[in-house]
């Protein structure tokens, strides 16, 4: 998804200089902002470094949990000319502050557009993903929105600023998830296996981390998988896998078709989508499907038809 802006030196020029006599002065990068912009700098391709000076306004003083210690956000979006934009945004960090060390990055993912916000006492971030996140095309709207959850130690997902609690969210997020159990990565590679044997060139998708569904205080995964049936035939299903209490070992706890998952209850509410011709699973421009409600039975460890 990353690409090189390209310019031309004279609108490099312009942009330079504008950006060289900003309203407000730039202040040297010291302390943990300093800190921050040198690792940025190792990481930083050989061809476009990130030094410190350019990174001046990209790094600002942000609050993301509300312990009295100052945080960081590293918006992309400042940083002249650098490969870290592309048509599906630029990359954001967010990196936590510590009482006895170093900030600690906690986010680092490229988004459209991000906006903070104070909700129940919490700072929200909402962001706008690329649409490809949320199983669409690259020009439709993605949003989700995180905060901070000392629990899980994270930033987990939030009703978004329209108040929509449905996590739209099917590709994995870098560092909002703990190492992917062996359970899940075998199930992958089998259902690829399976595809691979129709004749299919089908590689392992990836899980997604969700939201606790059983109560357990876990999070909980969702595997998306190509179903192969017959040769020149195939589509897109979901597995959920519930930790019921074990984080290594999740167990599936629902498989076939696809699902949704809201945060509106806690734990998190599931649902199956009743896909038909005339309505599109995650589509939000289609005729939108019904759903049908889903509750963990702790005795069966399994998600089953909620009953009235």
């Amino acid at each position: 998804m990353r690409v090189i802006i390209l310019a031309s030196s004279m609108a490099l020029a312009m942009v330079t200089a504008a950006q060289a006599h900003p309203s407000r002065p730039a202040t040297a990068l010291s302390g943990e902002r300093l800190y921050i912009a040198r690792i940025i700098d190792q990481e930083s391709d050989r061809d476009d470094r990130l030094l410190p000076a350019r990174l001046v306004y990209a790094i600002k003083i942000v609050d993301i949990d509300h312990d009295g210690v100052a945080d960081y956000q590293v918006d992309y979006n400042k940083v002249i000319h650098t490969h870290w934009c592309g048509d599906g945004g630029c990359n954001f960090e967010l990196w936590r502050g510590t009482r006895n060390g170093h900030p600690v990055r906690v986010w680092n993912q490229i988004v459209r557009k991000f906006k903070l916000a104070q909700r129940n006492g919490e700072t929200v971030f909402d962001f706008d993903f690329h649409g490809a996140y949320c199983g669409t095309f690259g020009s439709e709207a993605c949003p989700a929105s995180f905060a901070w959850d000392r629990a899980a130690g994270r930033l987990v997902e939030r009703p978004t600023a329209n108040g929509s609690t449905t996590v739209r969210l099917i590709e994995p997020l870098a560092l909002t998830w703990a190492q992917v159990p062996a359970a899940i990565t075998a199930a992958a590679h089998a259902a690829s296996a399976l595809c691979k044997a129709q004749g299919h060139d089908d590689e392992p998708l990836e899980p997604a981390s969700i939201p606790d569904i059983n109560g357990d205080g876990l999070r909980d995964w969702s595997l998306p998988t190509s179903v192969c049936t017959k040769p020149g035939q195939f589509e897109t299903q979901q597995i959920i896998f519930a930790t019921a209490g074990n984080a290594e070992q999740p167990i599936i706890a629902a498989a076939g078709g696809l699902f949704s998952v809201s945060v509106a209850t806690k734990p998190a509410t599931v649902a199956r989508i009743n896909q038909t011709e005339s309505c599109g699973g995650f589509n939000p421009d289609g005729k939108i499907c019904t759903q049908s409600p889903l509750r963990w039975n702790a005795r069966t460890k399994q998600l089953e038809p909620a009953t009235p």
